[in-house]
């Protein structure tokens, strides 16, 4: 969960996202924030929280970062929660700078919902689904 693997691991994702791919151009390229004076090259610090969620009592790291392909920048916003398995993320969301259109590439938001909803059991999570799959099995 330290910032530098959600970085690294939201990148390969999102590198083979196809919708990102087209929209930005390729090469890809993913860098931190700048800093270090007025010196370009040193941007290499990703900008991260980690806390607590209010709701299920995990604990989260939620990154942001640049990208850049050949077609134009976009900001990158990911998050990872203790209770999701390694390479699981809560979302991962691909904003554009030109117009702030936003790319969903991950939303598990709404699962992790149900399921602390469903109370994590096995019969409530059956229940949910037949309840959002229209009562089919």
């Amino acid at each position: 969960m330290s910032p530098n693997s959600v970085f690294d691991k939201s990148f390969s994702l999102i590198r083979e996202y196809d919708e990102v791919k087209n929209r930005l151009g390729t090469p890809l390229k993913a860098y931190g924030r700048d800093h270090g004076g007025n010196r370009e090259g040193r941007r290499n610090f990703i900008e991260h929280t980690q806390y607590t969620d209010q709701e299920d009592g995990t604990n989260r790291t939620r990154v942001r970062y640049n990208l850049e392909g050949k077609f134009g920048m976009a900001f990158v916003f990911a998050e990872v929660s203790s209770d999701m398995p390694s390479g699981e993320f809560v979302y991962i969301l691909v904003q554009d700078k030109r117009n702030g259109h936003v790319i969903t590439v991950v939303d598990n938001r709404s699962a992790i919902a149900a399921t602390r909803m469903a109370g994590g059991s096995k019969e409530g999570m059956d229940a949910f689904s037949k309840l959002l799959g229209g009562g089919k099995s």
